[in-house]
């Protein structure tokens, strides 16, 4: 009678997902594979899961100087980079020009507030520099 932990479990992932293998292991399987018999070759193909082929891939990536963690797909264009770049720097810097001009605003009405706490009438009131009107 077999025992329960010798059965393998039934249950099937619902979905599989990729091997994903970072640039260390990607060398240390080639290092290992690269100095190996046939016979050796084909144990580690079995315990790494791999096919020769992605090894031959692998090789060929390293021959031409990339580095394995270099990312595969479409390259990100510049000039749409900066653009992004720039809307970014624009919102920041519009929150800041807000923020500024809340800012004098409320200096505007402290400075009000404090010349009519010192006892001045409104027609007393000399305006802050920032609110003088030009049209004189």
């Amino acid at each position: 009678m077999l025992s329960n932990s010798i059965l393998p479990d039934p249950e099937v992932p619902a979905k599989a997902t990729r091997r994903r293998f970072t640039a260390a292991e990607k060398a240390r399987i080639l290092d290992a594979y690269d100095g190996a018999s046939d016979i050796e070759k084909a144990a580690i193909c079995r315990r790494e899961c791999v096919y020769s082929s992605l090894l031959s891939n692998w090789r060929k990536h390293r021959s031409t100087g990339k580095p394995f963690a270099a990312r595969r797909g479409r390259k990100a264009n510049p000039q749409a980079v900066e653009v992004m770049q720039l809307q970014k720097r624009n919102a920041v810097l519009e929150q800041r020009l807000e923020k500024a001009e809340r800012v004098i605003d409320v200096q505007g009405k402290v400075f009000t507030l404090l010349r009519a706490v010192a006892g001045e009438s409104a027609d007393q009131l000399e305006l802050p520099p920032w609110q003088k009107s030009s049209s004189k």
